[in-house]
């Protein structure tokens, strides 16, 4: 105990000089103009007769020359964190250079300033007195920040969230890869089945320029492996217009017309480079497994997703989608063979626009569909437009090279009762052996919060399009059929034969709403609806999907209850019920903790209500720092489901360089099935290879943290490490946002002093942005120094090494902290000018040394005189 007072009264006296002087006053030509002497009180700093000279800190802690990180305050308010640089006015406090590019970052009004300054001029120092009456501008060194004062006639009126684009940073030069790999192994029946996937994805950074690929290996035992590429572009900002620009493929926004695939070259405005924007729109996609199954996802025809989830219900929250219209199809493969898939409706809902605002998308190319036999070359174009507070306009026009156009008109208001958005598109086509095709589109969307009863319809939509209304992807479908004369698989005698056969959608309803539930101040769940239905021209049949559930929750856990329908354009009808109970068992104990192991025991009940059955009982848990996850769950099916009795097991491994997921299962029908599953990611730069704590996505934006010797130590609030390379990746950043990047020191392997912990960052979208945290990684040393002549040696006394660079300092009772220390050496400590205020000191480490944390503790060293 009396070595820990002793360590914590010499970490406060040698944080003392930091602090005696806050901050400093400048003048108009950033030079002190009046600097506060600090005085000490000598009797305070008398130690048996002996005394230290603190002179050097009368006009506060030195600041050497130089450029340094620094924080930047407006009026109180943080701004920014950027490079300061200190110039030598021949005090020992060196006077930050307050540059024109400095306050328009922080956001102050510099209109007035001379035109021959331009606004990104970051090296001439301003006159702020002459410039800005009454502004001041200080230096506090302890907390390395500097607080911009002015009056609020100087500084700009900016929405929430405003980063000036000259903060966005481009990054680093860096090739990316990530990966998602899924492999998969089941026996069942005398025969077995074993397939793998890997999801890839490629990407190369330079300057603004992002350089990215998509592609997916799928490997199954009978019919070999193939890789296919997805998509391949170049995208850059285009800051002036707050926009991107993709060469290559990509998909149009699905907001307008419908999404479609293009090669060609498309510029779109970006909202998330505006202060109040929002992030691309992605679907949650929930389902329940009956066993440890595999779970697929794809879009127009490409896998995008795969993995592997035990019994129960799931959520997959995480996907990369590849459009904003394209509908997702979701495969669920259970552990004997059986597939169950469904579609998740995905559209975007139509927004209103502030007053002034503007949302646009445009393209040319060719329409990138590989099962037509010609493409046919495309252009495109949408704009919305915010008139007012109450209404918004939009337009947008198609056009390809086989005689397609078409042109649609809409108006989105906000009304008291909702808003309301109702738009028209006309379409021509001159199709091959076929007369003029012209119809018209007509969608009317619906979107209200009801504050009275807290109901929110998150969407609900009608489509109606007349008989010959063809959408472009209709009618490049069906000039390719014309060609083939083949048009799902059926031989026509004549164009007129082939069009009247050709299926397109005549009416879709689209509804979904969200209830909470409450008598007074009591909460008893929520309910939902949601369901969407449809005809086509040509065909009788419809399809349509209905969903309602409920949740709450109760003393000892929570439940659901959901109800599920659908119908095929046949007829047939499928039915689903679904009842799950969570159970935490916490609950269980006094303290709130859980034992065994297992935290959470869930149970979950489907039916078709033909006799089908499953039943699914799990028991979870994880280890405290939630590095290992675990789960073990029997099952038994009966009816339509099977008969079949089942246990299985999953866990999860997460660490510095990606999860892993390991499942299997086994069947009382002696069938059974092995999963293992990682996601990872890899970024290649100038200091070698950096490791990421997951996937990376196509246009995420990564910090690629710098600690040099930092081994162990984690990086921001994920499971990210810096690894021996002294390099670790924090991904998932948000672009063009300002972004804290934090060290987690708890877990260092290294004996390294790291000079701060936090760190911010404002990537662009796709950046790679170099954090770097300046380490010291000398050896740490506490000396409990005693002199030869049993006198003292005075707090806050110097020690040098052998060249006489200051190394460390003294603090109470003659412990010295030192930092870069070798295995044996000389040190001199000095508290004085004259040659009696010194003495010397010869150590040696040896492995029997007492250590405190990584930092090695000499007792009883005897400082020469």
């Amino acid at each position: 105990m009396l070595f820990r007072r002793s360590l914590l009264c010499l970490a406060v006296s040698t944080a003392i000089p930091l602090h005696v002087y806050a901050e400093n006053s400048l003048s108009s030509d950033n030079s002190p103009e009046s600097e506060e002497v600090v005085e000490f009180n000598d009797e305070f700093l008398l130690n048996a007769g002996t005394e230290i000279d603190v002179n050097r800190f009368a006009h506060g802690n030195p600041v050497a020359a130089g450029t340094y990180r620094t924080k930047i305050n407006l009026n109180g308010a943080l701004k920014s964190t950027v490079d300061v640089t200190f110039k030598d006015n021949g005090t020992p406090r060196a006077t930050p250079c307050t540059t024109k590019l400095l306050l328009v970052q922080s956001g102050v009004d510099t209109s007035k300033e001379s035109d021959d300054i331009p606004d990104d001029d970051n090296t001439t120092c301003q006159d702020i007195k002459t410039l800005y009456p009454g502004a001041t501008v200080t230096y506090d060194s302890g907390k390395q920040e500097l607080d911009l004062n002015f009056p609020q006639v100087y500084v700009l009126k900016r929405p929430a969230g405003y980063v000036d684009p000259s903060l966005w940073e481009n990054g680093v030069p860096a090739a990316l890869l990530s990966y998602d790999m899924n492999g998969w192994h089941s026996e069942s029946n005398g025969s077995s089945s074993e397939s793998a996937y890997m999801g890839l994805r490629y990407g190369l950074n330079m300057g603004p320029w992002r350089l990215r690929s998509r592609g997916n290996l799928n490997w199954d035992k009978n019919t070999g492996s193939k890789y296919s590429s997805q998509d391949i572009y170049l995208q850059r900002d285009i800051t002036p217009l707050n926009a991107q620009m993709v060469v290559g493929d990509s998909y149009s926004r699905g907001e307008a017309f419908n999404s479609m695939s293009l090669r060609g070259v498309t510029m779109y405005s970006d909202d998330r480079m505006l202060p109040l924007g929002t992030t691309s729109y992605t679907p949650v996609i929930r389902g329940v497994a009956n066993s440890n199954a595999k779970v697929s996802v794809t879009q127009s025809g490409n896998k995008i997703y795969e993995t592997s989830v035990p019994p129960g219900a799931f959520e997959i929250n995480d996907l990369s989608t590849t459009g904003y219209g394209n509908d997702l199809l979701v495969t669920i493969e259970e552990t004997d063979g059986s597939k169950r898939s469904f579609t998740v409706p995905f559209s975007s809902v139509t927004q209103m626009l502030r007053p002034g605002s503007t949302r646009w998308d445009i393209g040319v190319g060719e329409l990138n569909d590989d099962a037509l036999i010609e493409k046919p070359k495309v252009g495109y174009g949408t704009l919305y437009y915010g008139i007012n507070n109450t209404f918004t306009g939009y337009v947008g026009a198609q056009y390809t090279d086989m005689d397609f156009y078409a042109g649609l008109l809409g108006l989105a208001m906000n009304t008291s009762i909702g808003a309301f958005a109702f738009d028209i598109t006309q379409s021509h086509a001159d199709v091959e052996g076929l007369d003029t095709l012209s119809g018209q589109s007509y969608r009317l969307t619906y979107s209200k919060i009801l504050e009275q009863t807290n109901t929110s319809f998150n969407v609900a939509a009608y489509r109606f399009s007349t008989k010959d209304y063809l959408s472009l992807t209709d009618a490049a479908q069906l000039q390719d059929g014309i060609k083939r004369q083949n048009y799902g698989n059926r031989n026509y005698e004549s164009n007129t034969d082939l069009y009247a056969d050709y299926q397109r959608t005549k009416n879709q309803i689209q509804i979904s709403l969200n209830q909470p539930l409450s008598s007074g101040e009591t909460d008893l769940g929520s309910l939902y609806i949601s369901g969407t239905w449809q005809d086509y021209w040509n065909s009788t049949g419809s399809n349509s999907n209905y969903n309602i559930g409920y949740n709450n929750s109760f003393t000892y856990g929570s439940y659901s209850l959901s109800l599920q329908r659908t119908y095929d354009q046949t007829g047939k009808q499928d039915d689903s019920v679904y009842l799950s109970l969570s159970v935490p068992l916490s609950v269980f104990s006094n303290d709130g903790n859980y034992s065994g192991g297992f935290s959470n025991i869930n149970t979950g009940i489907r039916s078709d209500l033909k006799g089908g059955i499953s039943v699914n009982t799990s028991a979870s848990g994880n280890t405290k720092d939630n590095r290992v996850g675990y789960s073990i769950s029997t099952s038994s099916n009966s009816g339509n489901y099977g008969d079949l009795n089942q246990v299985s097991g999953f866990t999860s491994f997460n660490n510095g360089y990606g999860p892993l997921g390991l499942s299997a299962s086994f069947s009382d029908d002696n069938s059974k099935q092995y999963s293992a599953s990682y996601s990872g990611g890899m970024v290649l730069h100038s200091g070698g290879i950096a490791l990421a704590p997951g996937s990376i996505g196509d246009s995420d934006s990564l910090a690629l943290v710098k600690a040099s010797g930092a081994k162990g130590a984690g990086v921001g609030y994920g499971s990210g490490v810096i690894g021996d390379s002294g390099y670790g990746i924090l991904p998932y950043m948000s672009a063009y946002r300002e972004n804290r990047i934090s060290l987690d020191i708890s877990t260092l392997e290294n004996d390294v002093e790291i000079k701060n912990t936090s760190e911010v960052a404002i990537p662009r979208n796709g950046s790679v942005v170099l954090v770097n945290f300046e380490t010291d990684e000398g050896r740490s040393l506490i000396l409990e120094l005693q002199r030869n002549d049993k006198g003292f040696i005075p707090l806050g006394a110097d020690v040098l090494n052998e060249k006489n660079e200051v190394v460390g300092t003294v603090g109470q009772a003659g412990q010295a902290y030192i930092r870069g220390a070798a295995d044996k050496g000389i040190l001199h400590v000095v508290w004085g000018g004259d040659k009696d205020n010194a003495c010397t000191v010869h150590y040696q480490l040896s492995q029997a040394a007492t250590k405190a944390g990584l930092t090695t503790v000499l007792s009883n060293q005897l400082c020469q005189m």
